[in-house]
């Protein structure tokens, strides 16, 4: 399925110091066209974003939204964040929507094609997976790297607010 990727399918928000305002206004689609603006996605609720730019990204991405659909409260919102401007010209972007479709039929995943807010919320380059957690005014706090396991699963929950 993630093979169509290069170096993509990654979640991303707001994503400054932390404790900082992500300010930062935007207004993307997710994988079924829907339009998601800053405000949309804060509108009083925590944010778990799942954000990374690898071609293994999705595969990593599915991991963690099936763990955080089983272990964060109902309170926070679990949202994806892809960074696609480094997807090859000759893939097809229908073929990228259709496959975060399949991975993801209930978790909006953000579509930035040419890696702008990407970019502006400053997470990093290359990474295949970082999970990103925000209040409900959209301040950053905290960030974990890597792969879903016990450990980092903790720490995620542990940085929601209460």
């Amino acid at each position: 399925m993630a093979r169509h990727f290069r170096r993509a399918t990654p979640f991303v928000l707001l994503l400054l110091a932390g404790g900082v305002s992500a300010a930062v206004a935007f207004e993307l689609d997710d994988q079924f066209g829907t339009k998601h603006s800053r405000a949309d996605i804060f509108a009083g609720r925590p944010v778990v974003m799942m954000v990374g730019m690898a071609r293994k990204t999705p595969d990593a991405m599915e991991a963690w939204d099936k763990a955080l659909r089983s272990k964060a409260p109902s309170s926070a919102r679990i949202i994806g964040f892809s960074n696609l401007d480094e997807v090859p010209f000759f893939v097809p972007k229908s073929s990228i929507i259709k496959t975060l479709q399949k991975q993801f039929p209930k978790t909006p995943v953000l579509c930035d094609w040419d890696g702008k807010i990407y970019r502006q919320l400053g997470f990093p380059d290359g990474a295949t997976i970082a999970i990103a957690v925000f209040d409900a005014d959209g301040r950053r706090l905290g960030i974990v790297n890597g792969a879903v396991n016990d450990a980092r699963m903790k720490e995620v929950l542990s940085l929601l607010p209460g």
